[in-house]
């Protein structure tokens, strides 16, 4: 029905005209290409139940899977991606503008062009949605982004193709990232909470931010979310610049590569909030030995950086540095390896859990256990850690992202059953050192490429009960070299496997 100036400004409705949506009468309510109903509406619905919707095929990836548990997919959270439907996986490709408020409730929200939310506009993901790029595609916030997940039910942003992506300079198996480019403040927060955010790259004429670019705006709080497995020039992870301050607050980065500088974090005139982040493995490709960077690289900014774990992040600067111009007196209570200034820092071994599905979880006798902030007043966190742990469990708040391990049950430095750490470092370019506890036994430790093909034996032997190491330095049985590229390290003990991935830098 019209009404009164319905069609006119402000309102601006379509009258009287036929939406002409897909399959009404079977549930499909979805307008069809060149509907004048293309842009209006509430919600971007999903597939649901048996409705003769799209669904998404799942495909059989073994090795890749066994590296994705052991330290880079949804497995890691065991619910990412899924999401209740009523039966049958459910689907939705978006792409282009979105210029009305939209929810984005799927287990599958298939990205197959570039999407910008208009200025003004909030764009909410549910909790459990698996957000996959289908190609090098890019999330330009100009208004809202709300992707609030929970521990059991995550949000995923990730490649439809994980297996293609490597740490080099071409876009298969990757996506463009999450991009808040001068954002305007007059916009309400925006927010990421217990997301993970992979396999995503910055290359070509913007090449900062590999998986988050915050430019010139402020109004941004990311929570108890993972950024693994992104590269860019500046920042392999994150860039912030010109007067960007956001919140990260109880976030893991690992993982990340940087082409020049940050091989985590690169800040360009501004100044972010990091509080409780755990910052490791992360790797700067360049070769040159006098440029200074580090895992936290600064210019001409000052980043607050309280109750952080900083260690394992490698570059070949000369200067053995993880924070590079951080100010001792906004860098308080955090575990820095080579030490840094700054009240209540240290510089020892964090002694991770090392396996499941939190590995950078903290064991009991880890010495940022009750040693981080005394005062927790305006940190940003929330009440629970990024496993869903209750955020302060005894006198006083863990340093780095986890309260104690993250709900594992391991006690002590040596676990009930065998295990194999992720590798230290990695990135790695000359030789990464993985960990393993066993009761004793029989024990075989073979790298094999993405393919799936062994390119060398670490061990095979029997071994004694206790903590032992292996160590890989690049090459094949034969002692020659191999590429850079992605590997895999399976550990065998009787029936168990585990496997850790690993990346190899020339």
């Amino acid at each position: 029905m019209d009404w009164p100036e319905a069609s006119a400004a402000p309102n601006f409705n379509v009258v009287g005209t036929d939406p002409k949506l897909v399959d009404p009468e079977n549930g499909d309510f979805k307008p069809s290409p060149g509907s004048p109903a293309v842009g209006y509406g509430c919600q971007t619905f999903p597939a649901r139940g048996d409705l003769p919707f799209a669904r998404v095929a799942s495909v059989e990836r073994p090795l890749a899977e066994e590296a994705s548990a052991a330290r880079g997919g949804a497995d890691r959270w065991p619910n990412a991606g899924s999401h209740p439907s009523g039966g049958g996986r459910s689907s939705i490709d978006v792409s282009g503008a979105i210029a009305f408020d939209t929810t984005w409730d799927a287990d599958t929200v298939r990205v197959v062009g570039n999407v910008a939310v208009d200025n003004g506009i909030t764009l909410t993901v549910a909790p459990g949605t698996r957000v996959e790029f289908a190609d090098f595609y890019r999330l330009a916030v100009h208004g809202r982004l709300l992707a609030l997940g929970t521990a059991l039910d995550p949000i995923v942003f990730t490649t439809d193709e994980p297996e293609a992506f490597s740490p080099d300079t071409t876009r298969a198996g990757s996506w463009n990232g999450i991009r808040f480019p001068w954002t305007s403040s007059i916009n309400e927060e925006s927010r990421l909470d217990h997301c993970v955010v992979e396999y995503s790259k910055a290359l070509g004429d913007e090449p900062w931010g590999g998986a988050l670019s915050v430019i010139g705006f402020s109004k941004l709080i990311v929570r108890n979310s993972i950024f693994r497995n992104n590269v860019a020039d500046y920042g392999g992870a994150v860039f912030c610049s010109q007067q960007a301050a956001p919140v990260f607050a109880g976030n893991l980065i690992e993982g990340n590569c940087a082409f020049l500088r940050g091989s985590a974090i690169y800040v360009l005139y501004s100044y972010p909030d990091l509080t409780n982040c755990t910052i490791v493995s992360n790797g700067c490709l360049n070769e040159e030995p006098f440029d200074g960077t580090g895992g936290i690289h600064n210019h001409i900014s000052k980043p607050r950086t309280k109750g952080s774990i900083v260690r394992d992040n490698s570059s070949a600067y000369f200067i053995p540095t993880q924070i590079l111009e951080g100010k001792g007196y906004y860098t308080t209570f955090c575990d820095v390896e080579y030490g840094h200034a700054g009240e209540g820092n240290i510089d020892e071994d964090p002694f991770f859990v090392g396996f499941g599905e939190h590995p950078f979880a903290l064991l009991d006798d880890s010495p940022c256990v009750n040693a981080g902030e005394p005062d927790t007043f305006e940190l940003w966190l929330s009440p629970v850690d990024i496993a869903g742990e209750t955020r302060i469990d005894g006198s006083r708040i863990d340093i780095g992202a986890y309260e104690g391990s993250g709900g594992t049950g391991v006690d002590g430095v040596i676990a009930e059953t065998p295990f194999l750490s992720p590798s230290r470092p990695n990135p790695f370019r000359r030789e990464t050192r993985l960990a393993f506890s066993s009761r004793g036994g029989p024990v075989t430790a073979c790298v094999y490429d993405v393919a799936g093909r062994k390119v060398q034996t670490l061990l095979d032997r029997m071994v004694g009960p206790g903590e032992q190491e292996i160590r890989w330095d690049g090459t094949d049985d034969r002692g020659r070299c191999v590429a850079s590229g992605v590997y895999f390290c399976r550990l065998t003990v009787d029936c168990t496997e585990e496997t850790r991935k690993m990346v190899l830098l020339r």
